[in-house]
């Protein structure tokens, strides 16, 4: 795995389902181009890519993937957003902002079972290591409420509680173990609150950078 590009700075959003990532991606991508920065949203699993297509229909299908498969369709998703659309961003010296990376994979596959070490490294052999990342760090409980009382489509099945508690253990682990590249936010406060915060870290990653 190599670094993220000098150009660019590339920052992804991380945490649970219902502890906001997608919200405050979509929200800093627009303050941080308001502010006059270049700044571009992508998500994974992405939404153009065969095995992207496949995994988001497999969210709410009524049998989940074997692990194994998922892993897989993981794995060839995440070298196609890397290749054509992270690194040709970076390099024209954008901020791109990854609404989850491979740090999701790591903790949702090893909560269904795989060994959350083999797959950071499978993962850490075709990924490139953002700049930042940020963990929306939230109970368990309180995500489950956000998620019953703001998704009407239903609850699809990385959403239910044991399986987020075993989510989050990773999650834990893996900011103690890579304490100088994940940075926890408490993702309970007012999303104003977060904003800044966020924006505060992001300001601070790119100053550090140049």
């Amino acid at each position: 795995m190599s670094d993220a590009s000098n150009l660019g700075l590339f920052v992804c959003f991380e945490g649970i389902d219902g502890s906001g990532k997608t919200t405050h991606s979509r929200l800093i991508v627009e303050r941080l181009c308001a502010l006059g920065y270049d700044a571009v949203y992508t998500t994974e699993p992405t939404r153009w890519s065969e095995p992207g297509k496949k995994l988001r229909e497999s969210f709410f299908a009524p049998t989940r993937l074997p692990v194994e498969d998922e892993f897989k369709l993981f794995l060839k998703d995440r070298l196609f957003h890397v290749k054509s659309e992270v690194i040709p961003l970076l390099n024209d010296g954008k901020i791109v902002v990854t609404d989850r990376y491979y740090f999701s994979s790591v903790a949702y596959q090893g909560a269904r079972g795989l060994d959350w070490q083999y797959i950071l490294e499978e993962n850490e052999k075709i990924a490139i290591i953002p700049h930042l990342v940020i963990f929306l760090d939230l109970p368990v409980d309180v995500a489950l409420d956000r998620i019953a009382s703001e998704r009407t489509e239903g609850v699809n099945t990385f959403e239910k509680e044991e399986s987020l508690r075993k989510v989050k253990d990773i999650y834990l682990l893996l900011a103690d173990r890579f304490p100088k590249l994940i940075t926890k936010i408490d993702a309970t406060r007012e999303i104003f609150e977060i904003q800044k915060e966020i924006l505060k870290l992001i300001k601070q990653v790119q100053n550090n950078k140049q």
